[in-house]
Order: structure tokens, then sequence, then C-alpha cells
């Protein structure tokens, strides 16, 4: 199951909405938010969702700022990347890989591939995935071929049942919370299947809240923690994000966690 969740309003373009008024909504945006249920979770997770990809297809397609599209990277993803910039320059096995699960337009995506990574961005919906494959496109086009180090892929393949590729970062950021609660250990243990060894998961969790439902769903680092560390992840960082780092509408509900498996 690989999707975004949606913490933005429709229109204007990149018009932030507070998770406190998501219930304010038109019912018309709480009819087309997507629903899901369990298959079966033997041995992994099979998950049918609706409403998904019609939400992006939906006024002649999902524009940037609508939904749960943020229009860009989150600036502590911008931060990081300068880092794994320098950090992967000599890297010796070919060209380093990341992995973003519910890519959603490939933001992050693109970003990985500017400095030398192959990305791949997963999302449930073909037409998110057309629209990444679009916006990397025009990023090429616009910087030229030559100034990307990396590649950019997207594909509709299940994070959950994803095999024959491993990553030296994985980031997760709205993926987690837009999970059902039964399908976290799951999440758990298949970042470990798929992280290289010495490579880095990055949680950017949101929302950091109390309250029951979703998706979204509340997060808390107390649960993320309680859910990798017994699959042997330790945590190299773990903090709130500042304010003027986050998204806006996002201040105040964001963690930034640095995992690696132990050796």
């Amino acid at each position: 199951m690989l999707l975004r969740s949606c913490f933005f309003i429709p229109s204007p373009p990149c018009r932030p909405l507070t998770l406190s008024s998501f219930s304010a909504l038109p019912s018309v945006l709480q009819r087309q938010f997507p629903s899901w249920r369990t298959l079966s979770t033997r041995p992994t997770p099979i998950v049918e969702m609706t409403g998904w990809d019609d939400m992006w297809k939906r006024d002649g397609g999902l524009k940037p700022g609508q939904y749960f599209d943020a229009c860009k990277s989150s600036p502590v993803l911008l931060e990081l990347i300068q880092e794994w910039k320098v950090k992967y320059a000599d890297y010796s096995n070919g060209k380093p890989d990341a992995l973003v699960p519910g890519c959603g337009r490939g933001y992050d995506v693109c970003e990985f591939a500017k400095i030398g990574f192959n990305g791949l961005g997963l999302d449930i919906s073909p037409t998110a995935v057309k629209a990444a494959e679009e916006f990397n496109e025009s990023e090429l086009k616009s910087a030229g071929v030559s100034a990307w180090k990396g590649d950019a892929k997207f594909s509709t393949d299940d994070f959950f049942t994803l095999e024959g590729r491993k990553f030296d970062v994985i980031y997760d950021y709205t993926f987690l919370c837009a999970i059902e609660p039964n399908m976290r250990k799951s999440w758990a243990e298949k970042m470990k299947q798929l992280l290289k060894p010495g490579g880095e998961l990055v949680t950017l969790i949101f929302p950091l809240e109390t309250r029951e439902g979703g998706p979204p769903y509340a997060m808390s680092i107390d649960l993320v923690t309680n859910l990798l560390e017994p699959e042997g992840f330790v945590c190299d960082y773990l903090e709130s994000v500042p304010e003027g780092k986050s998204h806006k509408g996002r201040g105040g509900k964001e963690a930034l966690g640095r995992w690696r498996l132990k050796k």
C-alpha cells in the first residue's frame, strides 16, 4: 500500500491547512479522502485502496499545492541532501540508491537524483506516478540533463512486497501516518529488509499529536522508536523540527529521526 496523506486545502496553490481544521473541510473533500480495507495480513499485508487515484484525477488533475502536495521538498530534507551530497561524492559502488515510499509528485525523489542518487519513488496512484514523471522531465529540461548526476524513477509497486533491491537511504514523510495501525510492524520489518548495510532510514515524523482516528493517524516519537528498535535500528538523531524548518501549517508537529541498523 503506497500513499501520501492529505494535509493541504485544494486552492489556492500551496496554501496550508492545519490538521485541527480538517474536520471543517467541505464534505466533498472528505468523501474524496482515500479509504482502504485489509484483505490479508499474512505473510505480508495485502491492501485494497479506493479513492486515491480519483483524487489525483479530480477536476482535470491534482495541481501543485492541492491536498497533500506541498509544492516542494521539506527544508529538513533539503539540508540533509547537502550532507549526503558530500558523504556520497566518492561512492565507490556505482551510484547510491534512495527510496521514497508514497512519493506523490516526486519532489523528494528528484532532489536525490540531482546529487547523484538513483532515486525510486513509489505511489499507489498511476496518475500520481505520471505526474511525478512529468515533474521530473520538466526539472531536467529546466536544469539540463547534464546538471543531474543521478536518476529518478517512479512506480506503482507495493512497498510491502518490494523485492530485489536495497537502498542507502530511505526517506519516510507522511507514509507511516497514512497506513493502518495494524500494518506498522510490517512497515518496520520492511524498512529493515530494504536498507543496505550501513544505510540510513530517515523518518520525518508527522503529525505529532494525541488524537484518535485517521488517516492521517497521530504519530509520536515513542511510537516510531518502539517500532524500529525491536528490528535492530539504532537512533543517531531524534529531535523536534524547529517551526521555521517545517512546511507552513506543520510547525511544531514534526520530528526528525535518523536511524541505522546495528552491525
